[in-house]
């Protein structure tokens, strides 16, 4: 039987938004004027949006009557598919296993499409009155809602949570004990199991410079994974409650958080900012322009070039077998060449093999996909990496693939410091399969003599063996042969080609 409507109105966004006055008196008139997105709007109240990372999917929260006169409103998830000329279409099959009888809301999608994070009031298995679950995608559907445990879920109120793309972060708010006053933004590690379940620990409060002794909610951080964009009615603005950016600095520490202004924040409450990857636009909810009665509508923005966040890149990719084409469940990793910090670990789809993957440009990235019993592939991530297919070749005598991200400094063999997280990818490699024995090729493009690119081949290769052997791997597991220009991949006669020619390869023997 369903819960009285007093029960209710602890759940998101009644319990404080309807309570929330403005700290700042008369607003300004704004400059400009955020649009309806009619498309995802209800005749009911709309609320806490989000977008996927590829701005294929958009999800919002509605507030509508209740079915019973035991409960007054009813708030439920509501998933959208962007059509063929870019509509937002209501999507039944991802929407309908996520609503119950009670209350669900505050979706957030992961960067790589494979979580979906709502919340639920009043469930069984809730410790609070309110509490964050997620729900992982296989294929065209979801699994069964997972509770996630403490330290995230508490017996307090929890909600709003925005996954880091590299699926490390979970912010989320909370009025749990240790924070700054009222609601405040939280952030809890997060661990990606074999399985895929995830683990959460060590919930931090984000501490002075993002809480107050006032309510700080929704917050929303981009795929750049250093923007963090929130709500507060404690640091002043416009109206209620405002909408703030923050950004990380060189330390990693958030800075002062500053008020988006006028041209997007109204007099009344600003709610639920979040922004496409591209980060020109963003999407909100406010009940401080409608003008035909309704509470809290979702609007468009255009940002301003100066509260946007850094440039990111999002690609897609399918891994398969390389002999029955069926699609692989694989490990898909993502490293800063330059420090070897990997900035984002996931898994692809189980039913699909598909995985998407974002990153911020300015640097070098390696993608490595791997599964087992197969040979990994190395892909060199660039500021306009296209989409990808992976096709793994299970561990056999003359299988072969290429070191994509192994660099040599100009005319020499010797190892550029942004080969190093490659190459400790192979040396993991080998210790995980201690019977393999692999050959070490090297190649070059035809610049220069015959004799010149054999022997810089062959220097090039030992000189991968010798970072192996300085790793504990045994001599006898790895051979050496430099090939000099003889096996071309591609023309010689355009630098492009030349580039794909100069290469270091391993075989298994």
């Amino acid at each position: 039987m369903k819960k009285a409507f007093k029960y209710r109105i602890v759940f998101c966004v009644l319990l404080f938004t309807v309570a929330w006055i403005s700290v700042c008196g008369q607003a300004p008139v704004m400059s400009s004027k955020p649009i309806n997105v009619s498309s995802v709007n209800s005749p009911d109240d709309d609320y806490w949006p989000t977008i996927s990372a590829d701005n294929h999917y958009f999800a919002t929260t509605v507030s509508h009557r209740g079915e019973s006169v035991y409960q007054a409103t009813q708030e439920d998830l509501t998933i959208f598919e962007k059509d063929s000329v870019g509509n937002w279409k209501p999507d039944s099959v991802l929407t309908k296993p996520l609503n119950t009888p009670y209350n669900e809301g505050s979706p957030a999608f992961s960067a790589d499409g494979r979580y979906l994070f709502f919340v639920a009031a009043d469930r069984k298995d809730g410790l609070g009155s309110c509490d964050i679950y997620y729900v992982i995608r296989h294929g065209n559907r979801w699994s069964q809602p997972i509770h996630a445990d403490a330290p995230l879920n508490t017996r307090f109120w929890e909600s709003n949570p925005s996954l880091s793309a590299d699926g490390r972060t979970l912010f989320f708010v909370s009025n749990r004990t240790g924070g700054k006053g009222g609601m405040d933004i939280w952030k809890c590690a997060v661990a990606v199991q074999s399985d895929g379940l995830l683990r959460f620990f060590n919930a931090e409060n984000l501490g002075d410079s993002i809480n107050t002794a006032k309510n700080e909610m929704s917050p929303f951080i981009h795929p750049d994974n250093e923007t963090l964009y929130f709500s507060s009615n404690g640091h002043g603005g416009y109206g209620g409650n405002d909408i703030f950016v923050a950004r990380k600095n060189q330390i990693g520490q958030w800075k002062q958080p500053v008020n988006l202004g006028n041209t997007i924040n109204t007099p009344g409450d600003d709610t639920g900012f979040v922004v496409e990857t591209g980060g020109r636009y963003g999407f909100f909810s406010t009940n401080g322009l409608e003008q035909n009665g309704k509470g809290r509508e979702i609007y468009k923005v255009e940002l301003p070039v100066e509260v946007r966040p850094r440039s990111v890149i999002c690609f897609e990719g399918i891994t398969t077998d390389a002999a029955n084409k069926e699609p692989l469940r694989a490990l898909v990793e993502v490293t800063d060449l330059s420090s070897g910090q990997k900035i984002q670990t996931l898994y692809a789809d189980d039913v699909t093999g598909k995985f998407s993957v974002c990153y911020p440009v300015g640097k070098k990235y390696g993608l490595t996909v791997s599964a087992k019993p197969y040979l990994f592939e190395s892909f060199e991530l660039g500021d306009s990496s296209k989409n990808v297919k992976v096709a793994l070749q299970k561990i056999a005598k003359g299988r072969k693939t290429t070191l994509r991200n192994v660099y040599f400094a100009f005319n020499s063999w010797q190892l550029q410091p942004e080969s190093m997280p490659e190459l400790k990818r192979l040396g993991r490699f080998l210790l995980e399969y201690p019977s393999v024995k692999i050959l070490i090729e090297g190649h070059t493009d035809n610049v220069g003599t015959e004799s010149y690119n054999m022997e810089l081949s062959g220097k090039r290769a030992k000189a991968v063996v010798d970072f192996l052997m300085t790793g504990g791997i045994a001599a006898d597991r790895v051979n050496f042969k430099g090939y000099g220009a003889t096996r071309p991949l591609a023309t010689n006669d355009t630098e492009q080609g030349r580039a794909l020619n100069r290469r270091t390869e391993i075989e298994i023997e």
